[in-house]
């Protein structure tokens, strides 16, 4: 039993065990229908439920075959898929070929734009791989149509399923599916937000076609067995591009974070810096402030006259007052020198 299915029915018989509902009852129900609905959901079904699924009758098949599943193998997808469409139907926009969303045909372009779809797995190419000479037509076609749907849906990340191989003799020649899917490879190994998915590889036998227990009509539709594989591989990769996508944002967290601590560092020693050029002009001045005192200090020292020198001086002036002219002892030899005479 599931842990959802428990969580659940414990909830339920624990009520049903209570006679009356009171008021606290009801909290605790609430509560626990709260809880489980926080239960942590499925990443990928979540994935699947952001995603749009673009293709012709191959993938008109995937279509029938969720949809036949009760939509187990692919989840909620919206599925953008329709017989015989190709990059010439979508670009005269032959409505009875084109993609059915609401109701509406329309350009896959315009039904991801419509459905919000964050991600889009196209799977094209396969019908326009007929007649032609070789993959490169069909290619640059495939550029074009790419071009159109990020042109207004320039946020989805698209993933690029390979076409499936085909059977011998099939009037879709299986070489040119091959050549065509390695330039499709190539083309998003460097193209921006976009992916490539192999759905191919698990579908071929050892002499590189459509395995015979996978085709439908000896050509190139698919058994259910086959949309199985599919699915799977499809689910498998959204697995994995999570669990990358994950790890990028750790690594992309770390990096941040460790640029956070260097910043710290050296906001840290810039701060311990200025402290400690203000401590040094603190103390700088405070020495030249004592030496500016001791050298003021030292001056007063030099002209403050000592005990000595003012006597001398003092002497000096009591002599100078004693003999000079119109001094005490000058009046006093005059006036005997004029007694004398008389």
């Amino acid at each position: 039993m599931q842990f959802k299915e428990r969580f659940s029915r414990k909830c339920i018989t624990g009520m049903l065990r209570t006679t009356a509902l009171t008021a606290a009852a009801l909290v605790i129900f609430t509560l626990n229908v709260q809880a489980e609905d926080l239960l942590e959901s499925d990443p990928v079904e979540e994935f699947l439920s952001q995603s749009a699924f673009v293709g012709n009758s191959v993938g008109e098949g995937l279509t029938m075959y969720n949809d036949h599943k009760k939509k187990e193998p692919l989840g909620n997808a919206t599925m953008l898929t329709r017989v015989s469409y190709s990059f010439y139907a979508d670009r005269t926009a032959a409505a009875r070929f084109l993609p059915v969303f609401a109701g509406t045909p329309m350009q896959a372009k315009k039904a991801i734009q419509q459905c919000g779809a964050r991600y889009a797995f196209i799977c094209m190419g396969t019908n326009d791989l007929v007649g032609s000479p070789g993959a490169s037509s069909a290619y640059e076609q495939y550029l074009d149509y790419l071009a159109g749907i990020r042109e207004i849906n320039p946020e989805v990340t698209i993933f690029i399923e390979s076409c499936t191989p085909t059977r011998p003799g099939s009037n879709v020649n299986n070489e040119k599916v091959t050549e065509f899917n390695a330039m499709m490879r190539t083309y998003c190994d460097t193209a921006e937000n976009t992916y490539y998915v192999d759905i191919a590889t698990p579908l071929t036998d050892e002499s590189g076609y459509l395995a015979s227990s996978f085709s439908s009509d000896g050509s190139v539709h698919l058994t259910n067995t086959a949309y199985a594989v599919w699915a799977d591989s499809i689910r498998a990769f959204i697995a994995s591009f999570l669990a990358a996508e994950k790890e990028a944002i750790a690594a992309q967290n770390e990096l941040e974070r460790q640029k956070a601590h260097e910043n710290y560092v050296a906001n840290m020693k810039e701060m311990e810096a200025k402290k400690s050029s203000a401590r040094a002009e603190r103390i700088t001045a405070e020495r030249k402030a004592e030496e500016a005192e001791r050298a003021k200090k030292h001056y007063r020292l030099l002209n403050v006259p000592d005990e000595v020198s003012i006597m001398k001086e003092a002497v000096a002036k009591v002599k100078q007052d004693r003999s000079g002219p119109g001094s005490i002892l000058q009046h006093q030899e005059a006036g005997l020198i004029s007694s004398l005479g008389e």
